[in-house]
């Protein structure tokens, strides 16, 4: 929503995923369509969603801060090995459920706190 349209050549990626930016190493959730360049890896999958999503790229920013500029850099390789423990269900598949409810609940708390610092800021 920030570059205007491209020329045709130049396709848009979906929205609704995570980037990984491989140079600079850095993790991003993407809400709307967008370009992007050769070094940025993206994730997708059905049950993607703004909240599970912020869950697992606090997750990956950690395993991130292991890359540097030199000569440990995120690689296409070493980004595929790398792992992420995430909550899982009975069945052992991940817990997206659970995973958006608790990002919920900080966004709820953090939301909370600032009304409330308002409230008491206006009065005085």
């Amino acid at each position: 929503m920030f570059v205007g349209e491209q020329q045709a050549k130049y396709s848009t990626d979906k929205g609704n995923v995570i980037t990984i930016g491989l140079d600079t190493q850095t993790v991003f959730y993407q809400k709307t369509k967008f370009y992007t360049g050769q070094n940025i890896q993206i994730l997708e999958f059905d049950e993607l969603n703004e909240h599970n999503a912020q869950f697992i790229i606090a997750l990956l920013k950690i395993q991130m801060k292991k890359f540097n500029w030199g000569g440990n850099g995120a690689t296409l390789t070493r980004l595929k090995k790398t792992k992420i423990l995430l909550p899982k269900t009975a069945d052992d598949k991940p817990d997206y459920s659970y995973m958006e409810n608790y990002m919920k609940s900080l966004e709820y708390k953090k939301l909370k706190l600032y009304l409330e610092y308002k409230k008491l800021n206006v009065n005085n």
